[in-house]
């Protein structure tokens, strides 16, 4: 695409862009937009154990409706929706979702690999201090991975939520450390044989409150760097989740050029608002510093990244179809001045080079404000 080209796409979309206007701005740029189907509703928190919402239905093609209704094309699914009471996975169900996906018209934008909500490894999975439970883990994350396969999506990505430790002195960080490295190599072997990239996913902490083994998307990018050279092919790669960024106050934008940098692949983004140095909000897209979003954007852009952006939100008190549909126009609009930077991207980087943060803030107002 020449920049002239750039510039007559762009000119089709003025003003703040709505409804079928997103679909054709989304098709126009081959923005692959979707959302996790823990975004669809069935919220609950320590402070309200049955959800904000508990007259709405929790069943999967109930979400799955709800995030066709909100016009959203692409859904990552959670293995553990399909996992049985005896641990292994429940085949039917995944040709049911099959079907209601095709019903509904979604493309599957990944499968997340989160074992989390099993008491049984409350002290972690791949990194659990019983021997047993780390191989009943690493094996339920294995078969999940043909779920993918059936579902035919390219990414699994793991969350490991509950590997980690609440206090210091707690666990030996070494033999964790090594427990870690082995499951997600065994993984990645696997995904490789299956055509899958398998990713993993950093958050500093929650529900682990001292810390996660996976506390940050740099140690994700040396993890992941590590297992492919061992392995000889990129098969791991990781995925950034923007408010996960802000919890430890890096720049978004900049993990995004350090996993080009060091030649990690960029498997899939999640999507979302946060504070910095907050929680863990998933509050809806745009509503947080806009500038920082559109620097994310931008790298995403510049980087040529082409995988799945995915609303991992929760918004506890608000309909969730209201929600989806607000961050997807909020998203749509924010990208397209990222776009319209880039855009002038020769130009803006001779800007940038000057080093004068008057200059280069003068440059970009008007742009993004």
């Amino acid at each position: 695409m020449t920049m002239g080209d750039f510039t007559d796409k762009l000119s089709k979309f003025k003003g703040f862009i709505t409804g079928p206007q997103v679909d054709e701005f989304f098709k126009e740029f081959n923005v692959k937009f979707g959302a996790g189907i823990w975004a669809a509703g069935d919220f609950s928190d320590r402070f309200n154990r049955i959800g904000y919402f508990p007259e709405m239905p929790s069943d999967l093609k109930s979400k799955l409706k709800r995030i066709h209704e909100a016009g959203i094309k692409g859904v990552a699914l959670i293995n553990a929706q399909f996992i049985k009471s005896d641990y292994t996975v429940d085949w039917d169900l995944v040709s049911e979702v099959e079907g209601y996906m095709d019903e509904f018209e979604l493309e599957p934008a990944g499968l997340a690999l989160d074992l989390s909500g099993f008491p049984k490894w409350k002290l972690g999975t791949l990194t659990n201090p019983d021997a047993r439970l780390r191989e009943e883990a690493l094996n339920t994350i294995l078969e999940s991975l043909e779920i993918a396969k059936q579902l035919k999506t390219d990414v699994a990505s793991l969350w490991p939520g509950q590997d980690g430790w609440d206090y210091s002195l707690e666990v030996n960080y070494g033999k964790r450390l090594d427990w870690l490295y082995d499951g997600c190599l065994a993984i990645a072997k696997q995904a490789r044989k299956l055509g899958l990239t398998f990713s993993i996913e950093a958050k500093i902490k929650e529900p682990k409150e001292g810390n996660m083994i996976i506390p940050t998307s740099q140690f994700a990018l040396l993890l992941a760097k590590s297992i492919n050279e061992e392995l000889g092919f990129k098969s791991m790669g990781i995925t950034i989740d923007y408010g996960h960024e802000l919890m430890y106050a890096v720049e978004p934008a900049f993990t995004v050029y350090a996993a080009k940098k060091f030649e990690v692949p960029l498997a899939a983004f999640h999507i979302n608002t946060a504070k910095t140095h907050s929680n863990d909000e998933d509050r809806i897209v745009g509503t947080g510093d806009l500038w920082a979003f559109i620097d994310f954007l931008y790298a995403a852009i510049d980087v040529g990244y082409k995988g799945w952006m995915v609303l991992d939100q929760f918004s506890y008190r608000m309909n969730p179809v209201e929600a989806l549909r607000l961050s997807k126009e909020f998203f749509a609009n924010l990208y397209k001045k990222a776009l319209a930077l880039y855009n002038l991207k020769d130009e803006f980087e001779k800007v940038r080079d000057t080093g004068d943060q008057a200059r280069i803030l003068h440059y970009i107002k008007v742009l993004i404000s």
